[in-house]
């Protein structure tokens, strides 16, 4: 795919599945945005017109200010090194914060700086159970999870809007309105977690052994 001034940015199946989630805005946020090929892509697409693009980290704001200044948006960006939500400023219409471990999205998630009515787009690599947490706690709600398979790993793609919600102790550990993808069986996915949860010697093994036989099962009946 060609654009005016260069090539789109290529996405993965996890970073393209994220991409899918964001509406057409005027603003959104991309934090602990990395290379920023997301941010880049979402702008020289017109998905978004302009990007709040934060990282902590000054190398990887330095990566993604030449990969803007190559496909020639970097007017349309505001780069910030703060600390999780204390980069955004006005209101994003969707906030993205993906590529880290659930701990850390979590205590993002939790800083005192409000979100509504933003939609959240959400992609931790673990401990997906306190980013659930954490939604709960912030009044949002899962719309949906998208399991997603991108260089041998697999990935949740989370979409929460603002509204209460109360997960089942099932939701909270295996997600909620959770679907496959065309890089991902979720079957398969839920047939190979149980491996792993079999060898768990723990009362949180032992809830999530039993949480995965149910979901295998319906999903088994479903298939035939």
């Amino acid at each position: 795919m060609m654009e005016a001034g260069g090539w789109l940015p290529h996405l993965d199946a996890r970073l393209a599945a994220i991409a899918a989630e964001v509406p057409t805005s005027k603003l959104a946020a991309d934090i602990g945005a990395d290379h920023g090929k997301l941010s880049c892509w979402l702008l020289k697409t017109g998905r978004v017109q302009h990007m709040i693009v934060s990282d902590i980290s000054k190398i990887s704001r330095d990566k993604a200010r030449d990969l803007f200044i190559e496909h020639e948006v970097l007017d349309r960006v505001t780069l910030s090194g703060e600390d999780g939500l204390h980069a955004l400023h006005g209101q994003p219409d969707t906030i993205i914060i993906a590529g880290m471990g659930g701990g850390l999205v979590s205590r993002i998630l939790r800083q005192e700086v409000d979100l509504h009515p933003s939609r959240l787009v959400l992609s931790a690599h673990t401990e997906l159970e306190e980013v659930r947490d954490a939604l709960m706690t912030r009044t949002y709600s899962i719309e949906k999870e998208q399991l997603v398979k991108a260089a041998g790993r697999y990935y949740r793609v989370i979409t929460a809007v603002p509204g209460e919600q109360v997960l089942s102790e099932a939701q909270r550990v295996l997600g909620v309105n959770v679907t496959g993808t065309a890089t991902a069986n979720l079957l398969d996915y839920y047939r190979w977690q149980l491996e792993i949860a079999n060898t768990w010697r723990s009362e949180r093994g032992t809830v999530y052994q039993a949480c995965l036989k149910e979901a295998i099962s319906e999903l088994e009946a479903n298939h035939g």
